[in-house]
């Protein structure tokens, strides 16, 4: 069955047109759990793997899909039959490392760029205590030369993401690793359980210091989003850099639709790592509790 049988098919099931994505490999239609008044239940059309991102919706095949549905017979013969299914590669799953140059700071070297990497560091508020908590180093050579490396783990330890900051101050400051963005940053160290606070980049993360993930970007990613809505965090504090306005209030938004209490920190032009662990803490507890009413105020005062 073609990709665009499977569109097809779909949309014939849902009555309703979809929204295609990424070439077709993925489709937006209403949600029929939580009726949203928008297009909120993403089908990939390739595996069949389906999510609400407002009230969670979920599952992992067109048959878990149609079995929700009470679909009749018809739709199960050409979604789940195995002669009519769309032809899926799978490429091997690769496992991420850290480069071969990697050499973690907590180990003393005479290396020049060692003594220069752990001086960036200090002069980053960053300590030795959370060079090894962190598996903080640094490269040499290879295409991570001169950085500092940031290592991030999922909940069971194994890497999941990276990145280099130059200590030179080139041009280009941030080097991603190659891996998948849809991770959630610093899982090793998170309890969603509490209180939890959402920043762009690592280093601040680290002077957020206590229940932080940082997003390395300003976006969240679908595994974070599914997390978020499953685990319901007594309170979320959305802490992006000031100029990043419009995606903190996207952020706040999705979290608030999902009845999760929402803060949003406003920095006044500076980011935690330049304000210090003491102020933006501070900051956190002085901030705003976000709610529909004043969502609509900050998109209308910023025309967002």
């Amino acid at each position: 069955m073609t990709e665009y049988s499977v569109i097809e098919t779909l949309s014939k099931l849902f009555k309703d047109k979809p929204i295609i994505q990424k070439g077709g490999e993925e489709m937006l239609v209403f949600c029929p759990s939580c009726k949203h008044h928008k297009r909120k239940l993403n089908i990939n059309t390739q595996t069949g793997y389906y999510q609400c991102w407002v009230c969670g919706f979920s599952g992992k095949s067109f048959r878990s899909l149609l079995k929700k549905l009470k679909a009749s017979k018809e739709f199960y013969e050409k979604l789940c039959n195995d002669k009519y299914k769309t032809k899926i590669i799978k490429d091997e799953t690769k496992v991420l490392s850290l480069p071969e140059e990697f050499k973690p700071l907590y180990e003393q070297s005479k290396d020049i760029v060692y003594k220069h990497a752990l001086s960036y560091c200090y002069k980053r508020n960053i300590s030795v205590h959370e060079m090894v908590r962190y598996n903080i180093g640094y490269c040499s050579s290879g295409t991570f030369k001169n950085r500092v490396i940031i290592p991030s783990y999922n909940i069971n330890g194994d890497l999941n993401f990276y990145c280099g900051r130059d200590i030179f101050e080139s041009k280009l400051k941030y080097r991603l690793c190659d891996g998948s963005k849809d991770m959630i940053g610093f899982e090793l160290f998170t309890d969603f359980n509490h209180e939890l606070t959402l920043v762009e980049g690592v280093f601040d993360a680290m002077s957020v210091k206590y229940n932080v993930i940082p997003l390395f970007g300003k976006t969240l990613s679908k595994k974070l989003k599914l997390k978020l809505i499953n685990q319901k965090p007594p309170r979320v504090n959305v802490l992006l850099d000031n100029d990043a306005l419009e995606s903190s209030l996207k952020i706040c938004d999705f979290l608030v639709q999902n009845n999760i209490d929402t803060y949003l920190v406003l920095l006044n032009g500076k980011d935690p790592n330049e304000l210090g662990h003491n102020i933006t803490w501070k900051s956190i507890k002085n901030s705003v509790k976000i709610d529909n009413s004043i969502l609509y105020k900050y998109k209308l005062k910023f025309k967002l």
